[in-house]
């Protein structure tokens, strides 16, 4: 697969997970109140190399939690 190619898989990819994300927050604070709808983008994510990045987010933010303390 060209470069190109993957770019735009993984926007298309983190653009539909966001979109998704977005209407069932609608859906669910509207049924169920603001402080239930939590949905994350991540959550609905299919891409490899995105999943990739959603792990080394998580690693990211631990290690600047444990800098601030």
């Amino acid at each position: 697969m060209k470069i190109k190619e993957r770019i735009k898989t993984s926007i298309d990819d983190y653009s539909f997970a966001t979109d998704e994300a977005n209407e069932r927050n609608k859906i669910k604070s509207y049924f169920k109140g603001p402080s239930e709808a939590t949905e994350s983008p991540w959550t609905y994510v299919k891409d490899p190399i995105l999943l990739k990045v959603k792990g080394h987010l998580a690693t990211i933010k631990s290690l600047c939690n444990r800098i601030k303390r």
